[in-house]
């Protein structure tokens, strides 16, 4: 646990440097560097726990999502693309992560369809302004929704701490995401880029350090 908090403590650090380098989007160059920097450091504080079914998932989602920093580092429908396939994959990852070791018949509480309302709600909003990427953009975000129910139903079956911090943390990527396709296919807007790292990071963070506690 210590050194788990240890990881937490120079992630954020680190995320908070990456966040001032790259305010408003100016690419100032230690950015390249912080912004998978941060991203390894929370790896790593998923990598203290022991061995397990879980930790495997969620070091190849977390993985994955590396992959998807660093497409989107760069400009370019092509690494765009790369991104959207590369966090599309982790959260296939991400889903079974969150379930490993449920015990019970998997259920959503009514509060649930509220983040199905605002998946609808917000992609039949969004889709005609994606273009040719539609498709893609139709289908990750069904797979987002899905990993955020699976978060809701680990939280229903059994609402542990441990459940809870993953709970928050698939909630905020749902955010992230939702503010980052906003710039992307609307127009940028002041502080996107500071809302989109914040809430991805503590995502990412928050799932990864729910691993570290009992289930």
């Amino acid at each position: 646990m210590p050194i788990a908090i240890g990881f937490a403590i120079v992630a954020t650090i680190s995320a908070l440097m990456a966040i001032y380098a790259d305010w408003n989007e100016r690419r100032h160059f230690t950015f390249y560097v912080l912004k998978p920097l941060t991203t390894l450091f929370i790896i790593g504080m998923a990598a203290t726990v022991p061995e397990g079914g879980a930790r495997a998932l969620m070091l190849l989602a977390l993985g994955l999502s590396l992959a998807g920093d660093i497409c989107l580092m760069f400009e370019g429908q092509g690494w765009f693309v790369g991104g959207l396939t590369s966090f599309l994959l982790a959260h296939l990852a991400f889903i079974p992560a969150l379930l490993h070791g449920v015990d019970g018949s998997l259920s959503l509480p009514l509060w649930s369809a509220a983040i199905v309302i605002w998946g609808l709600g917000f992609f039949a909003w969004l889709l005609p302004k994606t273009g040719p990427l539609k498709p893609a953009v139709l289908v990750y975000g069904t797979i987002l929704m899905a990993m955020a129910l699976a978060a809701v139903a680990r939280w229903n079956v059994a609402p542990t701490e441990a459940a809870s911090f993953a709970l928050v943390g698939a909630l905020l990527f749902v955010v992230s995401d939702s503010s980052l396709a906003v710039r992307k296919f609307v127009g940028a807007y002041y502080g996107a880029q500071a809302l989109i790292l914040s809430t991805y990071w503590s995502a990412i963070g928050l799932m990864a350090y729910s691993l570290t506690l009992p289930n």
